[in-house]
């Protein structure tokens, strides 16, 4: 089905720069006068690399800077854009339509972009978020392509989502399949990388040669789309002379920046919203409740989207675990006590930092994933199916999955737990089935699943069901599941 898909239609390939390009060469002072001179050259029809996590470290001066500029026809690549308010940095651009295509991770629910994607007006490339980190990173240190085992069985790797509608409502381009191979008898995709014409990148403090210091989480997607741009323009916070930035507090280097420019302003707090995951539902309360138990002392752990995010309320205080946001690169991160400014989840919601904490960017956040360096992973699902294949992205009515980090989340590697939770049923039909019907986040990643009636561990010879919640029977489970269901002959009771 796939080829014929893929024959019928142009398909928009990821775009690529030449790699033998020269890099222009700069000569004493880098700074601009005013932000729209530093913007003055992009040119119709550039692929420009955008810094920032949503509006963290966002070069959101450059932007409602170039937004003025006659340029039009722009290729944006950005980690996520997904609401306006908080998640979407690009906003200006897209409202005078002047991007043609997008790459980042996530749109979210940015009605914006989906009603143009809509009308056929933009085009939008869906990447998994590590993915999307890690070809800006090899694209600006010259690598031209890398293998990477996110988004098996996904339609990441079999292609055919729709990239781009006609103004009819035709689909005229989707994503291409991606070449597959094995490797020590792991499944991995070659992905090929990112090199932009320009990029716009934040940074706190700039020296006159273009050295850039970046401020706590603000760092996240800034280095690496500062080496992806053949011409890089820097919005500093402040601007001082050579020497006054240390050689050992620089987080990107004056190589790679050509220009360097005042911001506007400076970056934004952003507030806690005060709403848990779980709201009133004891159902939801007794999964998170439980899955709070899986963290052991010493851990690294991932909290993905949804209910996860409310495990660490229900963590005893006296457990010592390192919570990783690897969208922030916040390695560290809590929920209680003081926030600290410029540190957010993937929410972009406030953290607060532990004595022992470590920020980095985003790039290295998700070699930790890749390399199997995080203990346990905790997602959220919709579907979950006999031998563990994940859904998490929609329920099979989006147009735009929210793809975000959830693929990378759901290639943990061998030495990495992914423990899934979700109520068993929804609208009286079972989430956990013999095959996933909604679209696959990750194939046979899941280890153990916690949903509202029980526990249950994915083992080689099935499904097993090692706990039962109070007051449910293991054969109205089993009667729920359709498949075959093997109960633990110590069954043990759901705490």
């Amino acid at each position: 089905m796939l080829s014929r898909v893929a024959s019928k239609f142009t398909l928009l390939k990821t775009s690529t720069r030449n790699f033998a390009a020269i890099w222009p060469t700069i000569k004493g002072s880098k700074v601009i006068n005013s932000l729209d001179e530093a913007v003055k050259g992009i040119k119709s029809g550039s692929m420009v690399m955008v810094g920032g996590y949503g509006k963290l470290g966002a070069p959101l001066s450059l932007i409602s800077a170039l937004a003025r500029t006659p340029a039009k026809d722009l290729t944006i690549v950005c980690g996520i854009a997904s609401c306006p308010e908080r998640g979407s940095a690009i906003q200006e651009l897209v409202e005078a339509r002047k991007v043609a295509r997008l790459i980042t991770s996530s749109v979210g629910e940015n009605q914006v972009i989906i009603d143009q994607f809509k009308k056929g007006e933009l085009a939008i490339e869906l990447l998994p978020m590590g993915t999307l980190a890690e070809k800006v990173r090899s694209g600006g240190f010259g690598i031209p392509g890398f293998y990477s085992s996110v988004g098996i069985g996904s339609f990441h790797e079999e292609g055919g989502l729709p990239m781009k509608y006609s103004k009819e409502g035709v689909i005229t381009d989707v994503n291409l399949p991606l070449e597959k191979r094995d490797f020590r008898g792991r499944e991995f995709l070659f992905e090929r990388t990112l090199l932009g014409d320009y990029a716009l990148v934040k940074t706190w403090k700039a020296d006159s040669k273009g050295n850039c210091l970046l401020k706590m989480a603000a760092r996240n997607f800034n280095p690496d789309m500062a080496t992806a741009g053949k011409v890089c323009i820097a919005e500093a916070e402040e601007i001082v002379e050579p020497g006054q930035v240390g050689g050992d507090d620089i987080h990107i280097s004056g190589i790679f920046i050509h220009k360097v420019v005042k911001a506007a302003s400076k970056e934004p707090n952003y507030p806690d919203n005060g709403t848990c995951p779980v709201g009133n539902c004891k159902r939801k309360e007794a999964i998170v409740k439980r899955a709070a138990q899986e963290i052991k002392n010493g851990q690294y752990v991932v909290l993905g989207t949804g209910l996860p995010k409310a495990i660490e309320r229900f963590a005893p205080d006296s457990i010592d675990v390192h919570y990783f946001y690897p969208e922030t690169g916040v390695f560290g991160g809590v929920r209680k006590g003081k926030h600290t400014a410029n540190v957010t989840d993937c929410c972009m919601l406030p953290l607060g930092l532990r004595k022992n904490a470590a920020i980095v960017k985003v790039s290295d956040g998700f070699c930790a994933l890749r390399g199997s360096h995080i203990n346990s992973i905790f997602v959220e699902a919709y579907q979950v199916s006999a031998n563990g294949d994940l859904a998490n992205l929609d329920k099979g009515n989006c147009v735009l999955p929210s793809v975000g980090a959830k693929m990378d989340l759901a290639s943990p590697g061998p030495r990495s737990a992914l423990v899934a939770l979700m109520e068993l049923e929804t609208d009286g039909k079972c989430n956990l089935l013999k095959q996933c019907t909604y679209r696959l986040t990750g194939k046979a990643c899941v280890s153990k699943l916690i949903t509202d009636v029980g526990v249950f561990e994915f083992k080689k010879d099935g499904v097993h069901l090692t706990e039962i919640a109070s007051g449910v029977n293991a054969e109205t489970v089993k009667g729920k599941v359709p498949f075959e269901l093997k109960v633990a002959t110590n069954l043990k009771s759901m705490a």
